[in-house]
């Protein structure tokens, strides 16, 4: 008995989707829709949900009452709810501040994210007010990290939280930040100072944005080569060596941090200035080819390679043929 309503009811819902996507205009197939969305069955509610979704940015007039299934007591429609508003796209813009709640909900908050992204530059004014919020701060910054250089806006509100006390907020924010790239400009002391960040894959993030950046972050990072941290310093030359040839006016100050004290930068630095390939690092380099560190000597080599004059060249064949 059981089995058979199982099967009447597929049928039932069925017959609900095929009648509503193929009788009367497009309008009308969207109220009957929004109708569907209040069926005591949730199984029916979340056909509705879907077909809305596959009706797209002309299911508009739907946006209210998925808005309320954000909330139904069915996991199912709350996600088709989620999935059609994000089919919707920048229409659903009303439905940001419920969404962003959504996020709160483990078992819906993908599709909220996913539905926020799509929404994209009219969500970043909601998303930015819910930074304040410790409870959906990481999904919020995950979402702005995806919707990108249209969430510029958020460059003020992401420098707040940059120091949050989660390291998944923290890298996750330098992470949104670089998304936005080059319009994050004013974010490049608060990066600056997460290159010493204990945990390494925030580090990473903030190298990763510093060098989305680009050009305009060179002064600062010169400045960082300085800095009393070894880790400062080295991920500073790894940082000017992926800007590469646009990092090319921090090359005087790379040539003296061939002799920093520290081995690791050394490396990095080598490596930065094989990157950038400015012939006038050329001597610097050729002296570091008597580095006591191993490493270094190697990454000097392969800097001097990378240049390709050939004084740089005819430094390295020498200096392989002494070690023969």
């Amino acid at each position: 008995m059981a089995k058979k309503l199982v099967i009447v009811l597929s049928v039932f819902v069925g017959l609900v989707s095929i009648c509503i996507s193929g009788c009367g205009s497009q309008e009308q197939e969207v109220k009957k829709l929004i109708q569907a969305l209040q069926h005591k069955d949730s199984q029916v509610r979340h056909a509705a949900a879907d077909e809305l979704g596959k009706i797209g940015v002309n299911a508009i007039d739907a946006v209210p009452a998925l808005i309320q299934a954000l909330q139904d007591e069915s996991r199912d429609v709350r996600t088709s709810a989620a999935g059609a508003l994000g089919s919707i796209g920048e229409n659903a813009i009303d439905a940001s501040p419920a969404l962003i709640k959504t996020l709160q909900n483990p078992e819906v908050r993908w599709h909220a994210a996913e539905a926020l992204t799509k929404i994209g530059k009219g969500a970043v004014p909601v998303l930015i007010q819910a930074l304040q919020d410790p409870e959906v701060r990481q999904y919020t910054t995950g979402v702005l990290a995806r919707i990108g250089e249209d969430a510029r806006d958020a460059v003020p509100a992401l420098i707040q939280i940059s120091q949050d006390p989660e390291e998944i907020v923290r890298a996750t924010t330098a992470s949104a930040l670089g998304s936005i790239g080059k319009d994050a400009v004013d974010a490049i002391p608060v990066l600056i100072q997460l290159l010493q960040d204990e945990v390494a894959h925030v580090c990473a993030s903030a190298v990763w944005t510093l060098a989305k950046i680009g050009k305009d972050a060179v002064p600062a990072l010169v400045q960082a080569l300085q800095d009393p941290d070894i880790g400062v310093r080295s991920n500073a030359a790894g940082v000017l060596g992926q800007i590469g040839k646009g990092a090319v006016d921090a090359v005087p100050a790379l040539t003296l941090a061939l002799q920093d004290l520290a081995p690791e930068v050394r490396q990095y630095t080598a490596g930065a200035l094989g990157e950038i390939r400015s012939g006038a690092a050329v001597p610097a380099l050729i002296q570091a080819l008597q580095d006591p560190d191993t490493g270094v000597r190697y990454f000097v080599a392969v800097a001097l390679k990378s240049i390709g004059t050939p004084e740089a060249l005819n430094a390295v064949k020498k200096h392989e043929e002494l070690q023969q």
